[in-house]
């Protein structure tokens, strides 16, 4: 193997790790802080826009918020809200709100419902040990994750990395394979429109067979992806909202662009296998059609995962 080789694998694994790494590392650090704190209205806000403002608009603004009898200042047994999520009415989709999250919203009513961001007294939820200054945490945990949400957004940035890693190692093997083919048809005086189609399958055959550590490592790396992407998926068809006719929300971009890359997933999956299959026959023609509609495929999965994942973490409700 030459030093250039051995350079283009040892640089492909070390841009694969800092892919898993690197990407993940800051978003996950943004979706676990997106956890609320004691900060008066604006936590109240983050919890409405986490569990409302799907089927709401009026959960945007404070006015609107106060509007239509939703809040009685001081008074939250008389406060349409408060009754609502008490009883567990709303929301109507998706995770109830946690007994800290509705004693958060009860002692903020019984402030006044400011609109400062100034820490309120929070009386401890039914059958918590909470303290009375503590903060509502955003949902139930969800295996070792804070919550669902957490999950979902980890396992999906995680999968994004991971197929990366394997479109990166994919085209550095199929390069990889055609620079030794080409070498040895320019060694033997052959150009691209000569020579004997036989000899030609048998050489595609042979570079096929050999040197496969780069291909295992591929078919790893999708395999990882796969696995975090179920889980990815699973959690997400969990938590859909409900559509509402006339308007766009962030959360049905995010659900249009998982039914985009979940198609192109099983495309994928499928143009896989068949590449494989004429580089293991030796159809070069074949190879080279599959191969280029593989790669662009192998792109435009993650981008479209990536652009999702961020949408809905950095765009507002």
């Amino acid at each position: 193997m030459s030093s250039c080789r051995r350079f283009l694998r040892s640089s492909l694994l070390v841009v694969s790790v800092a892919a898993l790494l690197v990407i993940p590392s800051g978003l996950f650090a943004e979706a676990v802080a997106a956890i609320p704190a004691n900060k008066g209205f604006a936590t109240i806000k983050e919890i409405l826009d986490r569990s409302c403002s799907a089927c709401h608009d009026w959960t945007a603004t404070y006015e609107g918020i106060m509007s239509g009898g939703r809040i009685v200042a001081g008074a939250p047994d008389k406060s349409l809200l408060y009754q609502k999520i008490a009883s567990d009415q709303m929301p109507q989709e998706g995770d109830k709100l946690t007994p800290d999250q509705k004693a958060f919203i009860r002692g903020w009513i019984a402030a006044g419902a400011p609109s400062t961001e100034l820490p309120i007294a929070v009386p401890a939820a039914e059958g918590s040990a909470a303290q009375a200054s503590s903060a509502p945490a955003a949902s139930q945990k969800f295996l070792f994750f804070p919550d669902k949400e957490t999950f979902h957004a980890v396992t999906g940035f995680a999968s994004t990395a991971f197929f990366i890693g394997a479109g990166i190692i994919g085209t550095v093997r199929f390069l990889d394979m055609m620079n030794e083919a080409h070498a040895y048809r320019d060694s033997i005086g052959w150009d691209e429109d000569t020579g004997d189609p036989a000899v030609r399958t048998a050489e595609i055959k042979a570079v096929w067979a050999r040197n496969q550590a780069l291909r295992w490592w591929h078919v790893g790396f999708i395999v990882a992806g796969e696995t975090l992407y179920i889980g990815d998926a699973i959690t997400g068809i969990s938590m859909f909202t409900k559509h509402q006719p006339g308007k766009l929300t962030k959360h049905d971009v995010h659900r249009y662009a998982f039914f985009l890359h979940a198609s192109m997933m099983v495309a994928q999956v499928g143009l896989g296998l068949a590449e494989s299959y004429a580089l293991s026959t030796g159809q070069h023609d074949l190879m080279i059609g599959l191969g280029a509609a593989h790669a662009a495929l192998g792109l435009a999965i993650p981008a479209v995962m990536l652009g999702a994942g961020l949408e809905n973490l950095l765009l507002p409700e």
